[in-house]
């Protein structure tokens, strides 16, 4: 919108480039331009268009009121005979001159006849009785009605724009009075209708001679490049893609020849229309000029490259053994790159309101000079900040490189980015956000007005569904991250593969995530596609087979090719204050309890993927001992992480009377009742805290419980719409609830919470290491001041001596084996597996382990 523009209020051709900044900037936002000129001449509409043609993508209006130097007889005349209306017109189209236009200028006349013939630019001739029509001012008006005022002594002529001294004042509508600025609105309305009634101004439409004159310069398109005028030629430029102008006096391509018939057999060009395939990568588009220049030479035709195409070639190709040596030096902090860091910084911190972190400031900088990258850090690290880090830069006057961020990330994580948007620039900057997942948003909105946004968040799984709008976003001032890229899982998936097309329409792209490589090294495959689609054979040249089965040469040899793209801050380089040991809190089962577990232990031992989620339900929630074992017991109807789920046979498990009686027998829930007691202990003692769990009824009786006490509790699981979850989180983080109960599958991932709770309550938890983890890092982050303390307690039922028991104790045991490995591999400079483990198998030789134990 206009009101979010910044415009001066005095501009003079002594200081400013007008066209540029006052112009340009303004017909960006706006519908319509409405101009009134003393004078005007053919050359200075042509040089003019190139603002004009910004409404193009508004689908805008231009209207303009020119004066023409006429005395009241000549006026007469013209009202009652033809001869002299035709030498008006012959007078009129003498003015533009074409034959004495430079080819830029043509270019540009060219321009304006096309405006015209699409109805785009639409001019009247103002007369006067006697004396000139004099008046100048300008109207920009944008969607909203907020409109832009500017009178003085600039004309529409080249001469006003290049070499005489001109003023103009401006006037916002949304600062000053608006009711003037709609009065002038209203003025031109009537001058534009012929209805001013002071009996002095005349206002015409201007002849179908002189419009059809100024049409015959069009092209039928926008003209880019001065060469697509070169006569009997084929000029081949780049406008959003490849195009093809064929100005041949024999416009016939001969489609037997063989470097033609390749690239028709390639699917690049389309003979019939003389058309290039869409969203052609660079190393594509030098085999297309290759194969046109051999056919150039072969048939004696001129071929000629636009200096656009090079132009995009330039800023697409990526070399990328000079940029993993330049990804080298940075980390390593060489000498060279001293002063281009120092003025990142100073730049950044000039852009920022609130400072980086050192270490954030280093990765900021690699991931600005990489132009792609990956950044590993562990979360906690402040992978959101480096990246707005990067972004100030990059965005910023002295660079004008990029001017919008497109994240594609989970949901849970739109939350993160909007916040930290707002925390690192402060009021230095206004967020502009559009939120596919915003109870405001409308889907016709992500192709609409879309140069207002600075920030676009989308999900995963809405990829398919909005591919076609990111193919018209992203664009080469586009940076582009994908948060927790570890989510697209699936090599060749559709998701997979939309999100390797899009990322080739820019040349900034970051990919982040703490966990690159959860299961096996083919899990580098899609991020570095997204990277380096067209690099990837070339430089790393492993095969999907070859991933899957690497030797220890070969883990090194990829590490190698890999450590030039990423930078990993690992938890040591963080200087975050150590967390307190875990305080594991045992309780024994009373006998109801004792009794059901010997009951679950008889009754599903032949299964033991039952045995073992039966066994968490009878500690924590033996109320779900009754329930199916479905997803919606988790409450998100997205959720895929527990891959095992279809190994559950007791859809409905019967009981028999005496069996649901031990059930129905069971007075007390331990483990609830010790859950409760420790929260309203931390409250009591000022500690805001989180309840971790997994089921949502789970959820749901321990905040009714608190709720029923007195105490204000936070509640967020998958169902629970993300604006909703976004308001409980921002409202918790601002101290209003006293506990957040919650479950990781929800929220472990991409949500900060450490400025104000410093404890967490483990009352249900899987063999999810992932989510174990994550979770701890919510309250676990860089940011705690030194001497901070973190608290983690974990709940465990155990059955009583010498009787069977739960296998909370188990879980936490082997997640404590897992989690010291994937530390060490997470603080390794080597990229390995995090756990390469498969957690259904896990799952099932514990089990058996267990069931083994206690039947032998």
């Amino acid at each position: 919108m206009l009101s979010e523009l910044n415009f001066k209020t005095f501009y003079s051709t002594a200081s400013d480039n007008i066209p540029e900044s006052f112009y340009n900037l303004a017909l960006n936002e706006s519908i319509a331009y409405d101009r009134v000129s003393g004078y005007f001449s053919g050359t200075s509409l042509a040089y003019y268009t190139k603002g004009i043609a910004n409404l193009i993508n508004n689908r805008g209006k231009f209207r303009l009121i020119i004066s023409h130097e006429i005395s009241e007889n000549d006026y007469q005349d013209i009202i009652d005979g033809y001869t002299r209306r035709e030498n008006l017109v012959r007078n009129v189209i003498d003015r533009i001159n074409y034959s004495s236009l430079d080819t830029e200028q043509k270019v540009n006349l060219s321009n304006l006849g096309y405006l015209i013939e699409i109805g785009l630019v639409d001019i009247k001739i103002g007369f006067t009785h006697s004396g000139l029509f004099h008046a100048k001012y300008g109207l920009f008006r944008d969607n909203s009605g907020n409109i832009v005022y500017f009178s003085g002594s600039l004309n529409e002529t080249e001469a006003a724009f290049k070499r005489n001294y001109e003023e103009i004042t401006v006037l916002e509508s949304w600062k000053y009075d608006s009711s003037e600025i709609r009065e002038k609105q209203y003025n031109f309305e009537k001058l534009w209708n012929n209805e001013s009634n002071d009996g002095r101004i005349f206002i015409k439409e201007i002849n179908e001679i002189v419009k059809s004159e100024l049409i015959t310069y069009s092209q039928g398109k926008i003209v880019i490049d001065s060469i697509m005028l070169k006569e009997n030629s084929i000029v081949i430029y780049y406008d959003n893609g490849l195009k093809l102008q064929n100005n041949l006096i024999d416009p016939e391509i001969d489609c037997k020849q063989r470097a033609i018939k390749k690239l028709i057999n390639k699917g690049w060009f389309k003979f019939e229309v003389s058309e290039f395939k869409s969203q052609l990568d660079y190393s594509q588009i030098e085999d297309i000029i290759s194969a046109f220049q051999r056919y150039g030479k072969r048939t004696n035709t001129n071929i000629l490259i636009s200096d656009t195409v090079y132009h995009f070639i330039e800023e697409s190709k990526f070399e990328i053994n000079e940029i993993a040596k330049r990804g080298l030096s940075i980390k390593n902090q060489d000498t060279n790159f001293f002063e281009d860091f120092e003025k990142f910084k100073t730049i950044v911190n000039n852009e920022v309101g609130r400072s980086l972190f050192e270490i954030q400031n280093r990765v900021s900088f690699y991931q600005t000079m990489m132009k792609r990258s990956a950044n590993f850090s562990v979360p906690g690290a402040g992978k959101t900040t480096m990246v707005y880090g990067t972004f100030a830069y990059l965005s910023s006057k002295e660079v004008e490189k990029v001017s919008k961020i497109v994240m594609i990330g989970p949901k849970n994580s739109f939350l993160s980015w909007k916040q930290e948007f707002q925390n690192v620039f402060g009021n230095k900057r206004e967020l502009k956000v559009l939120d596919i997942h915003s109870k405001t948003f409308s889907p016709e909105m992500i192709y609409k007005n879309i140069s207002q946004y600075n920030l676009f968040l989308i999900n995963y799984e809405s990829l398919p569904s909005y591919e076609d709008a990111l193919n018209q976003i992203i664009d080469k001032e586009t940076l582009l991250v994908f948060d927790e890229v570890h989510k697209i899982k699936r090599i060749d998936s559709e998701r997979s593969n939309i999100a390797i097309k899009i990322a080739q329409y820019t040349p900034y792209r970051i990919v982040l995530t703490g966990t690159p490589i959860p299961n096996s090294y083919q899990d580098i495959w899609n991020f570095l596609h997204i990277l380096y689609q067209f690099e990837y054979r070339q430089y790393f040249g492993f095969s999907l087979a070859q991933l899957n089965n690497l030797s220890a040469t070969e883990v090194e040899e990829i590490n190698n090719k890999l450590n030039p793209f990423l930078w990993r801050v690992t938890k040591n380089q963080l200087d975050v204050p150590e967390v307190n040991p875990d305080t594991i809190i045992s309780l024994v089962a009373d006998n109801s309890e004792q009794k059901v577990i010997d009951l679950l232990w008889k009754k599903f031992s032949h299964s033991p993927f039952s045995l073992y989620m039966r066994l968490i339900q009878l500690s924590s929630n033996p109320d779900l001992l009754k329930e199916s074992i479905t997803n919606e017991l988790y409450g998100d109807y997205e959720f895929d992480d527990f891959d095992y789920l279809d190994e559950f046979t007791d859809d409905r498990p019967c009981y028999s009377e005496s069996e649901l009686k031990l059930l129905d027998d069971l007075k007390n829930n331990s483990k609830l009742e010790r859950c409760i007691t420790l929260s309203k202990s931390l409250i009591k003692e000022g500690k805001k805290h989180v309840i971790w769990c997994i089921f949502v009824d789970t959820i749901t009786k321990i905040s009714r419980e608190l709720t029923q006490q007195g105490y204000k509790v936070a509640v967020i699981y998958g169902a629970i719409p993300s604006e909703e979850r976004e308001k409980i989180i921002l409202d918790y983080q601002k101290g209003k609830y006293d506990v957040l109960v919650t479950n990781p599958h929800t929220l472990a991932e991409s949500v900060s919470l450490h400025m104000v709770a410093h404890d967490a309550i483990y009352y249900e938890y899987s063999f999810n290491l992932t989510h174990m983890l994550q979770s701890r890092d919510r309250i676990h982050r860089l940011g705690l001041p030194e001497g901070q303390e973190t608290n983690y307690y974990y709940l465990m039922l155990e059955g009583q001596q010498e009787k069977r028991s739960t296998i909370d104790r188990k879980i936490y045991n082997r997640l404590e084996e897992k989690r010291n490995v994937m530390i060490d591999a997470i603080e390794s400079e080597t990229i390995n597996p995090e756990y390469s483990y498969d957690e259904r198998q896990e799952i099932l030789r514990m089990m058996q382990e267990e069931i083994g134990a206690h039947f032998s």
